[in-house]
């Protein structure tokens, strides 16, 4: 940055080079001499900076740039004081205006051949204003900014490994995968030992799904360094999502131990140890972290789901909202103004929205809430307005048409007028709810009486028990790998049973419907008649009883009051608890559980004796 031979760039490089009393006596002499020239004002500036003395230094930069107001270092100096008293925004235009004018210059420089050694030291002297302008940028979490500023610095320095590290990590960092992994191997290819590289490129392939790939620069990482805590966090991640809690246990238990405190670390030792079933140790990393203040929403989020999952509804429904941007699910979703929460405050002459912000699973399981808010608000005095996921609208219509309330689907043009507003998943927190008072009528949704006669007339053509089979939830859910139950199972452990007619419940399970008939189970089939969750209200209500994994078919069976096997593995869902073959939020539910992480074996053994006694008796 600096220009060769001028008493700035002297001071400058003695500053630099940390020989700050020598530079102090200089800096003296050339005050004495010109008390007010912008460079002498800019060295004296960044002296003091360096002194700690930022209140001192404040005021002679802005001397020094009403003079000069084009002179780099002191743009750069503004830059720097800005960002050490907290005006992230000035500092950031600051180093704007450091990159004009510094920019000017290099290209000058660049386009005359006898200044191309000027200029490529004036590059590489850049790059530590560079560095401190993208860690600005990253502290204020701009990181799609962050990588434009690297690809600046890039041109100035393609030579250097650092700038297109910088780079690839603001991509990473904006979700911006493959530009992140483009800028990521430019820096390998001109320094294949940068530190935490390899880490960085394994966590990134971790990121798109790539768990051999991501594995395998993590043990290149800790095959470089042992140490790299970082890399065996990683490490334990990709061994977890490549179903190997054993291993990403070791893992995690590596990196707690090189790092104590460090939260993703002790994120996947917690969410190894819960494949195990490790209850309490599963929950103390997290404890810890909140202890020490380092918690963040995501933590907090995984606090929530240990907490509601043991039953502790007066924590876990706190740490519950933290599900906004701790569950990785939800961060795309936009929630209503903050500012109109309700919190359970008066609403006398007041309208509330209620609305469903999650899955349809979740709106079965909680909107059994809304009769209890509709009587808050209506002894208030105020008016009660839910809007609901479009899909739904017919069948929450019916169940909650008692209430007399307006419902409104979500795709709406324009949404009501209304002074509060409560996400529907909100509601159990605002309503005190604890396991002694949690609401759990038999059935609350309602399905369509002439759908299910029209099903009961179908299905009486055959004789037998009529059991409902679901075997997969959502195809990309993260734990659905773990949830889902192979069909061939159901077929080895049903195929001998006579007295009952299987009808499926999969609406994306026709493959696998030949798979299970080639075991020796055939599978009725109407699922190309089920055109919404109300036709699947309808078929559900008509069976004799359903047996299914987790998903949403679960929570809308336990809301219809219908018969229900859940079939759960070793980690589930908060809302099904532990150990319990019941469920204290859906009474004709019955839970069956795996033993250990992915045997399914002894849980559909004892399913299939059940249905055998059932079918006999």
């Amino acid at each position: 940055m600096t220009v060769p031979d001028t008493p700035f760039s002297r001071l400058a490089q003695r500053l630099e080079q940390g020989e700050l009393i020598e530079a102090s006596y200089e800096i003296d002499a050339w005050l004495a001499n010109a008390p007010d020239d912008p460079h002498a004002l800019t060295a004296r500036a960044w002296l003091l900076r360096l002194l700690g003395r930022h209140g001192e230094a404040a005021p002679l930069v802005e001397r020094a740039h009403v003079q000069a107001p084009d002179f780099a270092p002191t743009l750069l100096e503004l830059a720097r004081l800005a960002w050490l008293s907290d005006d992230s925004q000035r500092a950031h235009a600051s180093y704007e205006a450091w990159y004009k004018a510094w920019h000017e210059a290099w290209c000058e420089a660049r386009h005359e051949a006898r200044h191309e050694d000027a200029a490529h030291r004036t590059a590489e002297d850049a790059s530590a204003a560079f560095d401190e302008w993208v860690a600005l940028l990253h502290a204020t979490g701009q990181y799609g900014l962050a990588a434009q500023v690297a690809a600046r610095w890039c041109d100035a320095c393609p030579e250097l490994a650092r700038p297109w590290f910088q780079q690839g990590f603001s991509h990473q960092m904006n979700n911006a995968l493959q530009p992140a992994l483009a800028a990521y191997q430019r820096a390998q290819a001109l320094d294949s030992d940068y530190p935490t590289l390899l880490n960085n490129i394994g966590a990134l392939h971790e990121s798109l799904g790539e768990h051999d790939v991501a594995l395998r620069f993590c043990n290149e990482a800790i095959r470089v360094d042992a140490a790299d805590f970082r890399a065996w966090t990683n490490a334990s991640n990709a061994w977890l999502a490549l179903r190997e809690p054993y291993r990403a246990s070791i893992a995690a238990a590596r990196a707690r131990t090189l790092a104590p405190d460090y939260a993703p670390a002790l994120l996947a030792h917690s969410n190894a140890l819960k494949e195990f079933q490790q209850w309490d140790a599963a929950l103390e990393p997290l404890v810890h972290l909140a202890k020490i203040g380092v918690a963040d929403a995501k933590i907090q989020w995984s606090i929530a789901m240990l907490q509601l999952l043991r039953g502790d509804y007066g924590n876990g429904l706190i740490n519950h909202e933290a599900r906004w941007r701790g569950s990785s699910e939800m961060q795309a979703l936009q929630p209503l103004p903050p500012e109109q929460h309700w919190n359970g405050e008066d609403l006398a002459g007041k309208t509330l929205l209620v609305w469903g912000e999650q899955g349809f699973g979740d709106v079965f399981q909680f909107v059994r809430f809304v009769p209890l808010i509709a009587e808050r608000v209506r002894a208030a005095g105020g008016t009660l307005i839910y809007c609901c996921v479009a899909q739904l609208l017919p069948l929450l219509s019916r169940s909650l048409a008692h209430l007399g309330l307006q419902i409104v689907p979500h795709d709406a043009p324009q949404l009501p007028y209304f002074d509060r507003h409560l996400p529907l998943a909100s509601a159990p927190l605002v309503l005190g709810i604890t396991l002694d008072n949690l609401p759990a009528p038999r059935a609350y949704l309602q399905a369509d009486a002439a759908g299910v006669a029209g099903w009961r007339e179908r299905l009486a053509r055959t004789g037998g028990l009529k059991v409902g089979l679901v075997w997969s939830g959502s195809r990309g859910h993260k734990r659905n790998p773990l949830r889902a139950m192979p069909p061939a199972n159901y077929a080895h452990a049903f195929r001998g049973l006579s007295g009952v007619e299987f009808v499926s419940l999969q609406v994306d399970g026709q493959d696998e419907l030949a798979t299970m008939a080639a075991e020796g189970l055939p599978v009725t089939d109407y699922t190309a008649d089920l055109r919404s969750f109300d036709d699947t209200a309808a078929l559900i209500s008509s069976l004799d009883l359903v047996i299914t994994v987790c998903t949403s078919v679960a929570h809308l069976s336990g809301a219809l009051g219908a018969p229900t096997w859940l079939l759960l593995d070793v980690c589930p869902h908060w809302v099904w608890m532990l150990e319990r073959s019941d469920s204290p939020w859906y009474p004709s539910v019955t839970i069956y559980r795996q033993p250990a992480y992915r045997e399914w074996g002894p849980v559909v053994e004892r399913v299939a004796a059940d249905l055998r006694r059932q079918i006999e008796g």
